[in-house]
């Protein structure tokens, strides 16, 4: 595929994302939304792989299998009453994912350029690394508030907003950190271990009640 098909592709792909974003907002179009969002991202890892010429795609079709299946079972066997629990699982993964995959991303970028990379790219990496991680255990201790393996109450600790800033701080700084040395990895991880701590402490204060608004 050319340059200029794979970046209408993508644009394709971020249009629709928006507007399965916004089919999400409400129950009578949440499945037309989710189809849209599912066709999105199937868009843009197709065109991906075409790009970046895969030449085994074994492993990336046993993923593909071992994934429907699994969401497959999921959705046949999970009550709608418990949808929240599994959608907080699914944005929890989701977030991990996206840390991994940056993460995988700037070591391979850093091994090819030899420390070279831009800085367009390695901001988008550490914003991935904060935004990830937040989402990955943020969304894990809603699922066990909702799923009542740790108590619903909200939790108070003292300084809590003022704790909140100063990870966030020190995660942006880690991130400063990755810019100017993308060849150090353990920089960006670093930024992934602040960012966890993060989304725990901004989710235990909140309620269970509130667990669907927050995810």
């Amino acid at each position: 595929m050319t340059l200029h098909l794979i970046n209408i592709a993508y644009l394709v792909a971020s249009v629709l994302f928006i507007m399965g974003l916004k089919g999400l907002t409400h129950p009578r179009t949440a499945v037309r939304g989710n189809l849209m969002g599912a066709a999105a991202m199937l868009l843009a890892v197709a065109v991906t792989l075409l790009h970046r010429n895969i030449v085994d795609f074994k492993m990336i079709l046993v993923g593909v299998v071992i994934g429907a299946l699994a969401g497959g079972f999921l959705a046949l066997k999970i009550q709608m009453t418990a949808m929240p629990e599994l959608v907080a699982l699914f944005n929890g993964f989701g977030g991990g994912a996206s840390a991994l995959v940056a993460g995988a991303a700037l070591i391979e970028a850093a091994s090819i350029a030899g420390g070279d990379v831009g800085a367009q790219f390695t901001v988008a990496t550490v914003a991935s690394g904060i935004i990830g991680p937040v989402t990955l255990t943020g969304s894990f201790v809603a699922f066990a508030k909702l799923k009542g393996l740790i108590s619903e109450k909200s939790v108070d600790i003292p300084g809590n907003h003022v704790l909140n800033l100063v990870i966030l701080l020190a995660s942006v700084a880690l991130g400063g950190w990755v810019v100017m040395d993308p060849a150090n990895s353990m920089a960006y991880w670093l930024v992934v271990g602040s960012a966890s701590i993060l989304g725990v402490l901004l989710v235990v204060p909140i309620g269970g009640a509130d667990m669907p608004v927050v995810l």
